[in-house]
């Protein structure tokens, strides 16, 4: 069990990154809590990086070249070989209109779906899988289409009442339709394989939502707080709203996710008070959140998660297209074709394209990013997604890396701290690892959070006691 999951994600890891290969073989077995997984070897999957709409985004800047750079790994990406792994699935996303109607949590439609886990198409979990295409509401108010998987465990739930649902909020997978969980889960391609498999070794049902524009024809709205969380609870109504055995609106729901994932849940867990009605929330789990943006930008300029900045300033003019003049006006011809190839790219893809890029590169005036969103109306734009100010009413398990070099601890502490001196019964885990390398000290955090947190959950699912952190001992 150990070695297979291992392998699993040293494979997708040491893909997105050469610094990044110094975390394989980093064990993490110990997250599906020795539930019965087949001890077995995967191969090799194939390339994550063949991805379809990798390509778009440098077709739409009429070159296919990296920045001031000949052509490179990241220029040779086929859309042949993702269309090949994607063909049943291409389908079912393809046909989605851009804007619907009905209730949020409302199916719009639904495909079988298989979780394959390290092998292409080999679920060893023996799960139901079924792709969900759901309504959920944008910063806007406007009903737009998401899509997700829903998958359905074959373990027995041993706790008392109805069997859980785990809401996952995935992680950074870029900003094209390519990049879509859903798509990539069928083919082992997908890292949040790892806590769905952990899940479901538990008996517990999984919702994976896409996210707004992921496998969607809008852009993706990256980082944008509202739309993550509302998207993230509308997964578990969808899932509710499928009418499956063992998911029913009593069944209690728990949000999951790390990094941008993180993100996703903690929005969850303070937005279900208002726009959470009619599901049965319980718990949340929020690991390596970027609660404040202005600092996770500062912290990856000129380091290799440079490139996402295009994804959040792209998913911010998707969300606000008055911004575009005010950003046209800043960039340079560079910046401009930044935003153009990271609109459609994976995360492998940005790595590889647009590591370290310096943003005062980017900029006409020279300054960086950073400089520049403490000026109105970014400073404005950046504080509305900061999270932290709308305390949930469910616990709250709030994992970070101390040395995180993508996502300095202080947005996770400062937003803690918050919820917990408003009430919200906290628990919060720092982990004291020492800088390794970049990239590395925002990976390592989330491999280390796994089992604490889902033990955690577990033990909130079964009613029994659970620990929590004093607002006192949570860092400043």
């Amino acid at each position: 069990m150990r070695t297979s999951l291992v392998s699993f994600i040293s494979q997708r890891v040491c893909k997105a990154s050469a610094s990044v290969a110094l975390a394989c073989g980093v064990g993490i077995g110990s997250a599906v809590g020795g539930a019965g997984l087949a001890a077995a070897q995967p191969a090799p999957s194939p390339s994550y990086d063949a991805a379809e709409g990798s390509a778009r985004g440098s077709a739409a800047s009429g070159s296919s070249s990296a920045l001031g750079s000949s052509q490179g790994p990241a220029d040779m990406l086929s859309s042949n070989t993702w269309g090949a792994l994607d063909r049943n699935a291409r389908g079912f996303y393809d046909s989605l209109p851009a804007t619907v109607s009905g209730n949020p949590g409302d199916v719009i439609k639904r495909a079988p779906s298989q979780f394959a886990f390290g092998l292409p198409f080999v679920d060893w979990m023996m799960s139901k899988s079924e792709r969900v295409a759901y309504v959920s509401t944008d910063n806007n108010g406007q009903r737009i289409p998401v899509t997700g998987t829903v998958l359905r465990s074959s373990q027995p739930w041993t706790g008392k009442g109805p069997r859980p649902l785990l809401t996952i909020a995935p992680g950074t997978q870029g900003s094209g339709d390519a990049c879509a969980p859903g798509k990539l889960l069928s083919v082992g391609l997908e890292y949040e394989a790892i806590p769905v498999a952990g899940a479901l070794a538990r008996g517990w049902n999984v919702a994976l939502t896409d996210l707004p524009g992921l496998g969607t024809s809008r852009q993706h709205t990256y980082m944008n707080r509202v739309e993550q969380g509302q998207a993230t609870i509308d997964m578990a109504r969808a899932a509710v709203n499928l009418n499956v055995k063992g998911i029913t609106s009593a069944s209690p729901v728990a949000f999951y996710g790390y990094s941008q994932g993180g993100g996703g849940s903690a929005a969850a867990v303070e937005l279900a008070p208002t726009y959470g009605k009619g599901i049965n929330v319980v718990a949340g789990y929020a690991g390596g959140t970027p609660a404040n943006l202005a600092q996770t930008a500062a912290a990856i300029d000129r380091k290799p998660l440079a490139g996402v900045l295009g994804y959040a300033i792209n998913g911010f003019i998707a969300a606000k297209p008055e911004l575009k003049p005010l950003v046209d006006d800043l960039l340079n011809d560079k910046g401009k074709r930044l935003l153009e190839q990271t609109a459609d790219e994976c995360i492998p893809q940005s790595l590889a394209r647009h590591a370290y890029v310096d943003t005062r590169t980017l900029t006409k005036s020279g300054k960086s990013l950073e400089q520049l969103a403490q000026q109105e109306p970014l400073k404005s734009v950046l504080a509305d997604q900061e999270i932290g100010h709308r305390p949930p009413n469910v616990p709250v398990f709030v994992g970070h890396g101390k040395n995180d070099d993508s996502i300095p601890v202080q947005g996770a502490r400062t937003m803690a701290r918050q919820w917990c001196e408003a009430g919200t019964s906290v628990y919060y885990r720092e982990t004291p690892l020492p800088p390794v390398a970049p990239l590395i000290d925002h990976v390592l955090p989330m491999l280390d959070n796994l089992a604490p947190a889902m033990n955690w959950l577990d033990a909130v699912f079964r009613g029994k006691p659970y620990p929590t952190t004093s607002c006192g001992n949570i860092p400043r």
